[in-house]
């Protein structure tokens, strides 16, 4: 299972950060910039990342926006760990995602199905299908290495306050179900970490520096004791 205890987010207006800055990180997470003319610069961003020696995520345009195909087009590159859909809307979609990913990675000498997904589950329309895209993706390719949720994103959605029962019954079925397919699943929301800890999520994404060596050790969780262990005690 990947390490996402401490996945740092890099917006296209940030700087890159440096090697030292981003000791504590468990990976980078990169989003795409919104203008289609900027998608070149954004190459080289991911080439930067990549110079930095931590799994490199790369966020890509929603599936419905029919920019995906085009961002991947010029920021696919060997290096590139994976790509972070932000949020799933069904499993055709995911399908097709599959699919541009194994032609792309072949156009750029990348073996095919070595890109990871990181899928998004933040409102009540993907978490009612997040079961069936996991089995789907699981007897496919096996791609998917981590799970996205919002709490404040699936609050918006209801028209809940995130502190709302029903937002963190959402959270623990959205980490139920993940967990069933063997995946860990990133939170949203530093201030809240331990919180989301608590309910069994194993990281958090945030765009600070400063929250990575509090999340890594707010999310690093005890080895399991050996038997040895156990028979010396």
């Amino acid at each position: 299972m990947d390490n996402v205890r401490a996945m740092f987010v890099v917006l296209p207006d940030a700087p890159m950060p440096g090697p030292a800055d981003v000791e504590a990180a468990d990976g980078l997470i990169l989003v795409f910039p919104q203008d289609e003319n900027d998608y070149g610069a954004a190459n080289e961003r991911a080439a930067a990342a990549i110079e930095l020696g931590l799994p490199v995520y790369l966020v890509i345009p929603r599936l419905d926006s029919g920019l995906a195909r085009g961002y991947l087009q010029h920021t696919l590159q060997p290096g590139v760990y994976g790509v972070a859909v932000q949020t799933a809307a069904s499993v055709d979609q995911l399908r097709y995602l599959e699919g541009v990913l194994e032609e792309l990675e072949i156009r750029a000498g990348i073996r095919p199905g070595l890109t990871a997904m990181a899928v998004g589950f933040h409102d009540p329309r993907a978490i009612d299908i997040m079961s069936d895209c996991l089995a789907a993706m699981r007897d496919s390719s096996d791609r998917t290495t981590w799970i996205a949720y919002d709490h404040a994103e699936m609050a918006q959605s209801l028209g809940v306050q995130a502190d709302s029962p029903t937002v963190q019954q959402a959270s623990s079925q959205v980490v139920m179900t993940a967990a069933a397919y063997g995946l860990p699943v990133v939170y949203g929301s530093p201030p809240d970490a331990e919180y989301a800890a608590s309910l069994g999520f194993r990281g958090c994404a945030t765009g600070e520096l400063t929250d990575l060596e509090s999340l890594r050790a707010t999310f690093t969780r005890p080895e399991p004791e050996s038997d040895e262990d156990e028979e010396d005690s």
